[in-house]
């Protein structure tokens, strides 16, 4: 293991939609047409060292339909130690096989790639979401989305530093974000936001959704990550913001904790 191991995927996908979970948590779903290839690093969705798993989802861009010629998905996972991303070395390479005959439209895969990292987040510890009533629940989330789009509205830095702080801690714990770079980014958290023209988007359209073996939940949109949808008057400012829940306890106050 090196000092700031610093995991990254590289996804390059194209003739499809896909979802990718890792360790069952969202962590990127593509619901465009055409090619798409990035990385991103995947850190703060490794609690502990040890086992991690990909779980692919590969939909048909056509419903129904098998996937065309050429539609593919390639999965690199690489590990580096960090400030030093040249010296990076493969601990996953993933192509999707030959599709012809998944003629529904539909794939799915899972792999497994081992991790060696210095921290555990707190999740680590989180209880069994599903055995809660799922109406008080879903209510008790309902108030913290509103919680949560009031303080966009209000450009209320505070608020929403308290609402955010277990998953903004678990970030720089996992990225290794020094404590000059932590309060640069706190500072930034709302910028770039027409906080007067935010609105919540109507909670009707939301499913409540497990996740991390029922011991993350959220409210989820077809066909997008768990998160609040940041309406806005002006259609082209409007984005999701990625959010789950968690409790460490059954007597814990629920928390965003991704």
């Amino acid at each position: 293991m090196g000092v700031k191991p610093i995991y990254e995927l590289l996804i390059d996908a194209r003739g499809c939609y896909f979802e990718l979970l890792i360790n069952d948590i969202p962590f990127y779903f593509h619901y465009k047409v055409g090619a798409t290839s990035f990385r991103l690093p995947v850190n703060n969705f490794i609690p502990k060292s040890g086992k991690q798993s990909i779980t692919l989802k590969m939909l048909s861009i056509n419903e129904g339909d098998g996937f065309p010629v050429g539609a593919e998905v390639v999965l690199k996972m690489e590990e580096f130690e960090k400030n030093t991303p040249k010296e990076r070395k493969a601990v996953m390479d993933y192509k999707t096989p030959d599709l012809k005959t998944y003629t529904t439209g539909v794939f799915t895969d899972k792999k497994i790639f081992n991790a060696d990292v210095p921290y555990t987040l707190s999740y680590v510890d989180s209880i069994d979401l599903s055995k809660i009533d799922h109406s008080i629940l879903r209510e008790t989330l309902e108030k913290e989305y509103i919680k949560y789009t009031n303080a966009f509205k209000k450009n209320d830095l505070s608020a929403y530093q308290e609402l955010t702080s277990e998953r903004q801690e678990n970030i720089f714990t996992s990225l290794y974000v020094d404590s000059e770079k932590r309060k640069k980014q706190e500072a930034s958290y709302l910028s770039g936001v027409t906080h007067n023209l935010v609105k919540l988007y109507p909670l009707k359209s939301y499913r409540l959704v497990f996740y991390n073996n029922n011991k993350f939940v959220g409210l989820q949109m077809l066909n997008e990550a768990p998160g609040i949808y940041i309406d806005n008057e002006k259609e082209e400012d409007a984005f999701i913001e990625y959010i789950l829940f968690r409790k460490k306890t059954s007597g814990s106050p629920i928390s965003i904790v991704l």
